[in-house]
């Protein structure tokens, strides 16, 4: 018959022998925690939420924090519905990178963004698959007047008819430096675009109003947001 008297030894013997098993064990169980709180953690409804991609090589949506809570402070003032504004990163290396098409495009099928920082291949590819908002009716009527964004056009050539169409498709980016101040996106060469599948398109607005504001008083006022 066996020995089964419990020792240390035989307890040193046994996890020797049988480590990998329980660190096996211990990987797979952390692994199905976070898949259940992800599938199960409660999420606030696109449409009571202002979700802004940053489309670029690298972003750091980590340094825009301040701005996001400040500017969901001042757009619930007008839209108390409103219970998030998020940025997110989405890393766009170019054209040539079939992984990046292929995250940007999944992305835009799902509908979450509202608005997008682009640098100008990201851009290109979202105005190429027709997801942004034509803004030449909403500068018009006073959109964004007086933050000295200026406007960026596009054409679009039909590829059966060869017609073609000029929009105003973007704002550029390039005077908002106080997105590269706080570490957060490369505002060189970058543009402002308003996904035409929002779900909260009139909240978005207003929202990406008052983030320029609150981006050109951080850097009138130095690094204030982050502190």
């Amino acid at each position: 018959m066996p020995e089964s008297k419990f020792t240390v030894a035989r307890l040193k013997e046994h996890l020797r022998k049988f480590f990998w098993v329980y660190l096996l064990g211990v990987a797979l169980c952390m692994a199905g925690t976070n898949l259940l709180w992800t599938t199960t953690a409660p999420r606030v409804p696109y449409d009571q939420s202002v979700i802004v991609y940053l489309a670029d090589g690298y972003s750091n949506p980590d340094a825009l924090e301040r701005v996001a809570a400040e500017t969901l402070a001042r757009t619930q003032a007008d839209d108390p519905s409103l219970k998030l504004v998020e940025f997110q990163s989405l890393q766009y290396m170019g054209a040539e990178d079939y992984t990046s098409q292929m995250v940007l495009l999944t992305r835009l099928a799902v509908s979450e963004a509202d608005a997008m920082l682009a640098n100008a291949e990201a851009l290109e590819a979202v105005i190429r698959s027709g997801a942004t908002l034509p803004l030449d009716e909403l500068l018009a009527d006073g959109w964004m007047a007086g933050r000295g964004l200026e406007p960026y056009y596009a054409t679009l050539t039909d590829e059966e008819t060869g017609e073609s169409e000029t929009f105003l498709a973007a704002l550029k980016l390039d005077g908002v430096n106080a997105l590269a101040d706080l570490g957060a996106f490369n505002n060189q060469g970058a543009y402002l675009c308003v996904m035409v599948n929002s779900t909260n398109q009139e909240t978005t607005l207003e929202a990406l109003e008052h983030m320029m504001d609150i981006l050109a008083e951080a850097e009138n006022a130095g690094t204030a947001v982050t502190e």
